[in-house]
């Protein structure tokens, strides 16, 4: 049964300001994706250990995410159909699953009890399918039960903005705790702590979220077309971001390495550095100073890619720390406005039953990104080390001048109250 619209924004109105379930919600992110981020300072020392080459662990990687990409459609429409809650919990339980086989290949990989390519497989289907699979389903859900409880711009701005800094805390937190888990006890030792931290959360959110009323479940979710020219631009925005976000986390190390000609210990401490900074300042700007500005999403997505296109020029290959400083703080405040805008924009398009498909599209869409940019920027950068920065920056480039002309970015700012309006357009968008 659809839920009315009156009841959508009472629930929306309500919810926005005071609603407990929203912190078990970010709290789920949080601890779900520290959990993934314990393995990022052990991957290139594991893979060496289990005798596997460095492509093995970047296609694993690139299937989780194609696999992500494939899946979170399906799971933004599902925890509209069937309850967050539900959702959530399979995912997780799923996500455990996964960890914890691929932990188990990982040891018998690294004593020499399991070789050869069946070994190659086995991390592919459990890190990378499986995984992938399971692991989908938290963004969009999360995205679709947040938009849905905030009827207005400023708190839908905010909701996005909490969203991307849990996210964004949890990468600075995995990262660091897994590295001193692999410095207290080896490789083992994170690699068992991933499936107990996707245990930990769901208990903590089988303890927390209480299940939603079959009233506010809604029993066709509507799909909605990468092409809907209500969302398209802003998807095109969006993917070009990611694809620079993923690249730079790509090469980074490397360029640190070779512009400054440091070993590898000295390589992966300054890089570490920088990538701390920029995750950082990125968590800041979407958890506190996003929402402080009070701008509207457009807005925000506009001045993040101004600010973005000036900090990837800083990221012009030269032997200067202090630059490249500014390029990292710049990232990181350029991405914290420009995704929340990305992320926020689209939902004020579209009406309620839209918002899971749209939730999953978005986290397709940011998915796909890591499937190509990995490959396309090491590449380059095997071929000529300034070429991917020179990509980088007429992305960047093309991506500003496609917001501040394309014509849904130049019209009025919707409505404050969300819901008239927007759910008018899309009724009438689908009719068409």
């Amino acid at each position: 049964m659809l839920p009315t619209e009156a009841e959508g924004a009472a629930t929306s109105g309500d919810a926005g300001r005071g609603n407990p379930q929203l912190r078990p919600i970010l709290m789920t992110v949080f601890l779900a994706f520290m959990g993934q981020m314990l393995l990022n300072p052990i991957i290139a020392p594991l893979s060496r250990q289990m005798g596997l080459q460095d492509w093995h662990i970047g296609a694993t990687i690139s299937l989780s995410a194609v696999m992500l990409a494939l899946s979170s459609p399906f799971w933004g429409r599902a925890s509209q159909r069937h309850g967050v809650k539900r959702v959530l919990v399979v995912s997780l339980i799923g996500s455990f699953v996964a960890l914890a086989l691929f932990a188990i290949t990982s040891y018998l990989g690294m004593r020499g009890m399991w070789q050869g390519i069946s070994l190659v497989f086995g991390v592919l289907i459990t890190r990378g399918l499986l995984y992938g699979v399971s692991i989908s389903a938290v963004t969009p859900t999360a995205q679709a039960y947040l938009v849905g409880h905030a009827d207005t711009e400023p708190e839908r701005v905010r909701m996005m903005g909490g969203l991307g800094a849990a996210q964004g805390i949890s990468a600075i937190c995995g990262g660091i705790l897994g590295g001193v888990l692999a410095a207290l006890g080896g490789l083992m030792l994170p690699l068992v702590a991933m499936p107990l931290m996707v245990l930990i959360t769901i208990g903590v959110f089988a303890a927390t979220f209480k299940p939603q009323p079959v009233n506010q479940l809604i029993e066709q979710p509507a799909a909605i077309s990468y092409f809907d020219k209500r969302v398209f631009p802003y998807l095109v925005s969006g993917f070009c971001i990611f694809l620079v976000f993923s690249a730079v986390q790509t090469l980074f190390g490397f360029t640190v390495q070779d512009r400054f000609s440091l070993g590898p210990d000295e390589t992966a401490s300054v890089t570490a550095i920088y990538m701390v900074t920029m995750a950082v300042v990125m968590a800041a700007v979407q958890g506190g100073v996003v929402p402080k500005l009070r701008w509207p999403a457009r807005r925000l997505l506009r001045v993040g890619l101004l600010v973005l296109l000036v900090s990837v020029i800083c990221l012009w290959p030269m032997d200067s720390y202090a630059l490249l400083a500014v390029a990292t703080v710049g990232l990181g405040a350029g991405l914290g406005m420009a995704m929340t805008g990305y992320n926020t924009g689209p939902t004020l398009e579209l009406d309620l039953r839209e918002q899971g498909g749209l939730a999953g599209l978005i986290s397709a869409n940011n998915g796909a990104t890591y499937a190509i940019a990995p490959v396309l920027a090491t590449s380059l950068y095997g071929w000529n080390h300034s070429i991917p920065f020179i990509g980088i920056i007429v992305l960047i480039a093309g991506s500003c001048l496609y917001v501040w002309a394309h014509p849904q970015f130049r019209r009025a700012e919707p409505s404050a109250a969300m819901g008239g309006q927007a759910s008018a357009e899309a009724r009438s968008a689908t009719a068409r």
